[in-house]
């Protein structure tokens, strides 16, 4: 018998081992000039993270615009305001190992873990939702080619967090773990204002349900070490947080309240005289009335899995701020749902077909935008687009139906 085709086999693995090992070298000298080079601004959110982190750890105060433009502007930020770390205090736990790295390794560690957690958690999302493994190419290409992805890459935005918690939740509950569950789901408080539907359910769960009450259990548990490993470096940072949140701009920063955000609130409260900060949150606070009325009559754990996916459009659909484009990231969890539940249908409707076209077109154009240097504010349509297009193609076998 001929050994031809094993010797072929042979030659194309080891070509295609070489291939790997050829592009892993040219990219990380790549990665190296990238890094080293005093002309390339270095991602600016990326910065936020590492200058808070950093000025942490040496026990000052993470929330100081003039520290933090100070530290920033010393490594390479293109914004004449500091990029300021609005996350809660509790946010600080996982960001002080990045602030004791030196700015390269930081940078480069950082945006690798991003584009990993982003990465896994189409996979688990198409795994869990009943997609092949065989077919784990299609959420990684769907992940890849999603324009918030890039804003989250670009930028190295910390929301990548939010989205692993989210998956890690689903798993958890789907194999009865409930404070493995709610340790995953206080990753989310990360960015809590992206998701408070999530948590009012999660609430109501824990008032009606042992299982509820455990997985919040979990959260506490994981919200009171973060909290603590917080506070040891600077106790005082509590107190700031509060003090800088509230407080209004400078020449060094814009305040919270100052931002025109992508929202749905945002945009009504440019239209109120005076501009009022409290009617940002008026939609957030009508979703989280009906939704946790419906929760209430229709909830519960088990329901998790199938509701989660539309939930979380919810969230973000709502949010009183924030909801820039690299948080879309998390309308994968959508996303993956409506792919895998259509993968194994043998005829796709017209409207599935009209919903992708438009989906392409959205990102498309998001990334245009994004190359044309467009204020995040005009941004302010895609979720909406995105969020009709996956109602549009929703399956009725999927978790996402009519």
């Amino acid at each position: 018998m001929s050994d031809t085709p094993n010797r072929s086999g042979w030659l194309r693995n080891s070509l295609s081992v070489l291939a790997l090992l050829v592009l892993g070298v040219a990219g990380v000298r790549m990665a190296g000039e990238y890094l080293n080079s005093p002309t390339i601004p270095r991602p600016v959110d990326f910065l936020q993270v590492w200058a808070a982190g950093r000025l942490h750890l040496a026990g000052e105060n993470p929330y100081d615009a003039a520290r933090m433009l100070e530290l920033q502007r010393a490594n390479r930020l293109a914004d004449d305001r500091a990029s300021m770390m609005w996350n809660p205090p509790w946010a600080l736990a996982l960001v002080m190992p990045v602030g004791a790295l030196p700015v390269n390794a930081a940078q480069g560690v950082w945006l690798c873990a991003l584009a990993g957690m982003v990465l896994a958690s189409a996979v688990v999302l198409w795994r869990q939702a009943g997609g092949a493994w065989n077919r784990a190419w299609v959420p990684t290409l769907v992940a890849l080619a999603f324009a918030p992805t890039w804003f989250l890459l670009v930028g190295g935005q910390i929301v990548a967090i939010v989205l692993f918690g989210v998956t890690g939740f689903l798993v958890a509950a789907r194999n009865n773990r409930p404070v493995l569950a709610g340790a995953c789901a206080a990753l989310t408080a990360v960015k809590p204002h992206l998701l408070v539907p999530f948590a009012v359910g999660l609430l109501i769960d824990a008032a009606r349900t042992p299982f509820g009450r455990r997985v919040v259990l979990g959260g506490l548990l994981v919200g009171a070490v973060a909290a603590g490993i917080a506070t040891i470096p600077n106790p005082s940072v509590w107190e700031q947080y509060a003090r800088s949140a509230t407080g209004s701009g400078s020449q060094e920063h814009k305040a919270l309240a100052d931002w025109v955000n992508p929202t749905l609130g945002a945009w009504v409260r440019e239209a109120v005289p005076g501009r009022p900060f409290w009617v940002q949150w008026l939609p957030c606070a009508v979703a989280a009335v009906v939704f946790g009325l419906y929760w209430a009559r229709q909830g519960g754990p088990d329901r998790w899995p199938a509701a989660l996916p539309w939930v979380v459009p919810l969230g973000l659909l709502t949010a009183p701020y924030g909801s820039w484009m690299c948080d879309q990231v998390l309308l994968l969890v959508p996303i993956v749902a409506v792919l895998a539940a259509w993968e194994t249908s043998p005829k796709r409707p017209l409207r599935v077909w009209l919903a992708l076209g438009v989906y392409v077109a959205a990102n498309i154009a998001g990334l245009a935008m994004m190359f044309g240097e467009a204020g995040q504010e005009y941004y302010v349509w895609f979720a909406p687009v995105i969020v009709a297009c996956l109602w549009l193609a929703r399956s009725p076998r999927g978790p996402i139906h009519g």
